[in-house]
């Protein structure tokens, strides 16, 4: 995985907490300073580095973004998307690991 910056936030949303610093990053437009992410409860979230702010996204929505940006972390879209994808216990990457 590259080592990209972007500002670590967190927020709640709906009485859920989303952190950059414990989510996997999904993929980022470097240009627009925008960063998708997949938190810790499977939820799906776009950090907007302008803003600073975090904009929680349906699946769909997430999935389509992905597709869209330029960059991708994650390149396997059943390890972005597990769940939709029939990668469900599957080992996807998760910025928890220690490699």
């Amino acid at each position: 995985m590259i080592n990209i910056s972007y500002k670590v936030l967190q927020q709640v949303v709906d009485k859920e907490t989303y952190r950059t610093d414990t989510s996997t990053l999904l993929a980022y437009d470097k240009s627009n300073e925008k960063y998708l992410f997949r938190a810790l409860n499977s939820n799906y979230f776009l950090q907007d580095d302008n803003s600073e702010n975090i904009n929680v996204l349906n699946r769909d929505d997430a999935e389509e973004l992905w597709c869209s940006m330029p960059d991708k972390n994650v390149m396997n879209i059943t390890a972005a998307f597990p769940q939709k994808h029939g990668g469900v216990g599957m080992d996807t990457y998760t910025n928890l690991y220690d490699d």
